[in-house]
């Protein structure tokens, strides 16, 4: 959660962006610093004690939601390769995203009453003990989606809002593979999976365990904060992938 105002500093047009302090906000300013502003948001100041951000303003009447699928799964698989970048130290990394991931989701899916097709969840299960130990030292924005993707004069497109981890590209398809499935009714989830895999220059079967084991994960999250059109979403999503 937080608040976003319009501001200026002299002459020049900025935004406030004051957060409530969040694990997944933690590292927000720490990512933005080491981008600085290539192809996401630019940030002038910070108030750590605050969790307060002064960042460039950018047209928020125009994201990527705005323009056809085919161009956004473009745009936003560049992004999604273009940020991942040497990263700095402080972010969790995947090891740790693997290891919570595989004490937690059986205890989920038992305490929700097993939802998930079992044939989904050990599919999800496996690939998740399949991947092994990172080697990858790169920064990945783990939430970008087409609402996160900006107009602006600097640059057509750039990136606001990131919250990062240490570890694979792949990892960061997720959110765009889901977001093409809200904006169609009818989605070919493996030809726009196939697309980002291009545009952002990464493996397909690392993308696709990724992006299902995430999938399985968001399943569990939005069943138990009750949601109902995300469980349809993700079913759509992990039968298409598996």
């Amino acid at each position: 959660l937080g608040l976003v105002i319009p501001v200026t500093r002299g002459d020049e047009p900025r935004v406030l962006k004051v957060s409530w302090p969040d694990k997944a906000n933690s590292h927000e300013a720490l990512a933005l610093t080491t981008w600085n502003g290539n192809g996401a948001v630019k940030l002038f100041a910070k108030d750590s004690a605050l969790n307060a951000l002064l960042l460039e303003r950018l047209d928020n009447t125009q994201s990527l939601r705005n323009v056809a699928v085919d161009e956004a799964v473009s745009v936003g698989g560049a992004l999604l390769r273009r940020l991942a970048v040497l990263a700095p130290k402080g972010p969790p990394t995947l090891d740790d995203v693997s290891h919570e991931l595989g004490d937690s989701l059986p205890v989920r899916w038992e305490a929700l009453g097993r939802p998930i097709d079992s044939r989904v969840f050990d599919a999800a299960c496996a690939q998740l003990h399949d991947l092994g130990h990172s080697r990858v030292n790169l920064l990945i924005n783990l939430d970008l989606h087409y609402d996160n993707v900006l107009a602006s004069q600097r640059e057509p497109w750039i990136t606001i809002d990131p919250k990062v981890v240490v570890g694979d590209p792949e990892y960061g398809l997720a959110p765009l593979v889901w977001r093409c499935v809200d904006r169609i009714e009818t989605c070919d989830v493996r030809r726009h999976f196939d697309a980002l895999v291009e545009a952002s220059d990464t493996d397909a079967e690392l993308g696709r365990a990724w992006t299902l084991i995430r999938t399985v994960d968001y399943w569990l999250w939005a069943l138990d904060k009750g949601l109902t059109y995300d469980p349809v979403m993700c079913d759509t999503v992990a039968h298409a992938l598996l």
